[in-house]
């Protein structure tokens, strides 16, 4: 079977590195004739994508990278998106791919043109999630803005076009279902952000090497790892970590951010965090398993809103896969499953006094549980719901074979 990938995000990049790269490399495993192109950075060094080329052709994979700049005008975009549509469209009528694989809207817009010129290859949108919605609930635009009724007026068209959806919860699939999105002959997989658990499986050497860089003994250790600002609830998390300093005086928090965390700093110190028990730190993608394994448990609290039906963290499989107990909020796309795990996760049904007592309360008895064993459970958990081998692989393969059957 062969599929014609398109990616706007780098596979030198963070994200093409975690949720690209792994799934392509485990279906190419599985009889998948790849043609992969990347809008790459145009910083990206030649010998790094000349490396990963040669590495990628070892495991039957074309990569074609094409250049992205760091320049908002609408000309750029259209200069970039009309070269990445000639190079991805003559492929395309040379190889005749069954399956055109866009992830997002870009490069689904650039699938869907080439599908319009190759009727025989069928479209996969990989939603990723509601982006015009995405971008109100950030703050980045209003719904009154022309942007936003113009990505709404694709995403139609992309919706009635499209031969095959991925989203990433079943939380919108079935809203997608309810409201009349999906036609009958759409075929249709929710596929959550995986963790390649391999690279992130808990180590005693991980361990004691994280809390030496981190000057941890035997601290309790929260960890957070990923971006900040308003959207993840930092007043939340800051009030957490408060009550669970109430609990044991020498918990620490340690957050990995690539950002600045001085509001969450001073949020926890005002929620009771001592200023000696808040360290921060800024990790490369390659040595995030060996700092999480220096964790205890693990916090990921987002804002609430539509867009959020849709979202899942990537940083929770991780955790997960890391031996770390988590904390999250139900109220986003398909954690409030997770409470089927008790013993690896504690999810809040809401930010009240009751709910926050309860939750430090379960969640520090499974921090203080002996390691082997909380890692059993955390593993178990992470296997269960964001296993790229026992999850994300499997069902993008099926939503393949599906398609090319079509």
């Amino acid at each position: 079977m062969r599929a014609l990938y398109i990616s706007q995000n780098g596979m030198l990049e963070n994200l093409g590195q975690s949720q690209v790269l792994p799934y392509v490399r485990g279906l190419a495993r599985r009889g998948v004739e790849y043609d992969l192109f990347a809008f790459e950075l145009d910083s990206a060094p030649e010998d790094a994508l000349a490396a990963l080329r040669a590495d990628l052709a070892k495991e039957g994979i074309r990569y074609h990278p094409l250049t992205r700049k760091r320049d908002p005008r609408l000309r750029a975009k259209v200069l970039e998106a009309g070269r990445g549509t000639f190079y991805a469209l003559v492929t395309a009528l040379l190889r005749r791919p069954h399956v055109i694989h866009g992830r997002s809207y870009f490069p689904s817009a650039i699938c869907d043109l080439i599908t319009t010129v190759s009727p025989s290859s069928k479209l996969l949108f990989d939603c990723r999630g509601m982006l015009a919605d995405e971008y109100v609930d950030c703050g980045y635009w209003s719904r009154d803005r022309p942007e936003y009724y113009l990505v709404k007026a694709y995403e139609e068209r992309l919706f009635a076009k499209a031969h095959g959806l991925v989203v990433l919860t079943s939380a919108l699939r079935d809203w997608l279902q309810q409201n009349g999105w999906l036609r009958e002959e759409m075929l249709v997989e929710a596929i959550p952000c995986c963790a390649d658990i391999p690279r992130f499986v808990f180590t005693p050497e991980h361990r004691a090497l994280a809390r030496a860089t981190l000057g941890l003994t035997d601290e309790t250790c929260v960890m957070y790892a990923g971006s900040l600002g308003p959207v993840y609830r930092e007043p939340e998390m800051a009030r957490f970590v408060g009550r669970l300093v109430a609990r044991d005086p020498r918990t620490t928090f340690c957050v990995l951010t690539p950002g600045d965390s001085t509001n969450l700093r001073e949020l926890a110190i005002a929620a009771g965090l001592p200023p000696s028990q808040y360290r921060t730190m800024r990790v490369a993608p390659s040595d995030m398993p060996t700092m999480l394994a220096g964790g205890d448990l693990a916090l990921s609290f987002i804002q609430s809103s539509f867009s959020k039906k849709g979202s899942s963290p990537t940083k929770v499989g991780e955790y997960l896969a890391a031996g770390l107990p988590i904390v999250v909020n139900g109220d986003i796309g398909d954690q409030a499953a997770l409470a089927a795990n008790p013993e690896a996760c504690v999810v809040l049904d809401s930010f009240s006094d009751a709910q926050v007592t309860a939750a430090t309360e379960r969640v520090t008895r499974l921090a203080r549980q002996p390691i082997a064993e909380r890692t059993v459970a955390t593993l178990a958990a992470a296997r269960e719901h964001f296993g790229l081998e026992t999850v994300g692989i499997p069902r993008y393969e099926r939503l393949y074979r599906a398609l090319a059957r079509k």
